[in-house]
């Protein structure tokens, strides 16, 4: 794939170089060399991040005259995130690609890719998502995978808070957390690993419950207009006030 190029400061941007790289992919640095520049898979942090990136600092949508397709790998707001279409010009091809999974899963190919774009566009660029990912999803046209992972987010989160509630309530009650976890984990599978994307939201704590509230928020602004959003406003109040604790 000539002219890739990845963008973006983080732990999980270095990871997506290295596997490319072994894969003979060969990305580089994406402002090593602009006028070679064609595919930019972009890593951001947050909004601000990626502003920088397309818009401003290195802005990459302005100074890269052969740029092609843009991959942006990034959970960010699906509002902000369709808005790009009317930022950047025509010619150049948007994918949305958010992912879940923790840094060692990006470390071993084992992410899975929400997909927005048209299918001839990801089909094209089967080859970067089948060295980075076990699953690359297409949800719909672009702008469709950043939502359904925010749904999904949303999703984890709420099971991620009815779980610490049911734990306070044993705990109340003299029951052992961790045996509780053991004996409900064979009930509902998965309950153990329930909640937030490590590599996205920190190992727990403070920044735990930060993340479960930037969970709401985010899917209370992806919500269509006139929708129903009483629970979830309800929840974003009961996610405020959840007491900081370790999932085992």
């Amino acid at each position: 794939m000539g002219g890739l190029g990845i963008a973006g400061s983080g732990r999980v941007a270095r990871v997506f170089r290295a596997r490319l790289a072994a894969a003979g992919l060969a990305p580089g640095a994406a402002g090593a060399d602009l006028a070679a520049l064609r595919t930019l898979l972009l890593v951001p942090s947050d909004i601000g991040d990626c502003e920088s990136l397309l818009f401003e600092a290195e802005a990459f949508a302005k100074k890269a005259p052969a740029l092609q397709t843009i991959v942006l790998a990034a959970t960010l707001s699906p509002r902000y995130v369709r808005a790009l279409r009317g930022r950047i010009r025509a010619e150049v091809t948007l994918v949305d690609a958010p992912f879940t999974g923790g840094l060692r899963a990006a470390e071993e190919g084992r992410l899975t890719f929400f997909l927005g774009g048209r299918r001839e566009d990801i089909e094209r660029l089967g080859p970067l998502f089948d060295r980075l990912a076990t699953k690359a999803i297409r949800m719909g046209g672009f702008g469709a995978g950043m939502a359904a992972k925010v749904m999904n987010d949303f999703l984890a989160a709420s099971s991620n808070a009815m779980t610490r509630i049911a734990l306070d309530w044993a705990e109340a009650q003299g029951i052992d957390e961790a045996r509780l976890l053991d004996v409900a984990g064979e009930t509902l599978p998965g309950l153990t690993g329930a909640g937030l994307d490590a590599a996205d939201h920190g190992q727990g704590g403070d920044d735990c419950v930060i993340a479960l509230v930037r969970e709401v928020e985010i899917a209370l602004d992806n919500a269509l207009a006139g929708a129903h959003l009483t629970p979830p406003r309800a929840l974003e109040d009961v996610f405020r006030g959840l007491r900081q604790r370790h999932l085992h």
